[in-house]
């Protein structure tokens, strides 16, 4: 028996070690669900700008009032949250409104950021609201 290595029977310990292996996978999972949270919250946020801005062009027939109502909302809304750019298109007694936004990726590292285009850094879309011209 002087050759053959022992193996301890004693397990103390052993599900600490475990849980410090996968603790770095629960943290990557939970990032993974803030990211997404945040750009569900962007899309209603941007939902909802597209909202005011038609609201606000329905009864003023203001195009710079609707845009700078849709700002507003995206402003108030933070969480890495940006206006991008709006529009406003009638035909007839209908518009439509479109409002673009931005979302920041937030939990890139800095060394991946770095390397990036400033436009790949974001996510870009838009939402639209189409309305009836009130005045």
């Amino acid at each position: 028996m002087a050759g053959k290595a022992r193996f301890p029977n004693d397990e103390n310990g052993s599900v600490t070690i475990e849980f410090l292996g996968i603790l770095p996978l629960v943290f990557f999972i939970m990032l993974i669900c803030w990211q997404f949270l945040v750009g569900v919250y962007a899309v209603i946020t941007a939902q909802a700008a597209a909202n005011e801005a038609a609201k606000v062009y329905a009864v003023t027939r203001d195009t710079q009032a609707a845009m700078d109502a849709a700002e507003n909302v995206v402003a108030a809304a933070g969480g890495g949250i940006g206006f991008a750019s709006g529009n406003i298109a009638e035909v007839g007694s209908y518009f439509t409104a479109e409002v673009s936004v931005t979302v920041d990726l937030v939990f890139l590292p800095d060394m991946i950021r770095d390397n990036m285009k400033p436009e790949d850094r974001v996510i870009s879309f838009q939402r639209a609201m189409t309305s009836r011209v009130i005045r």
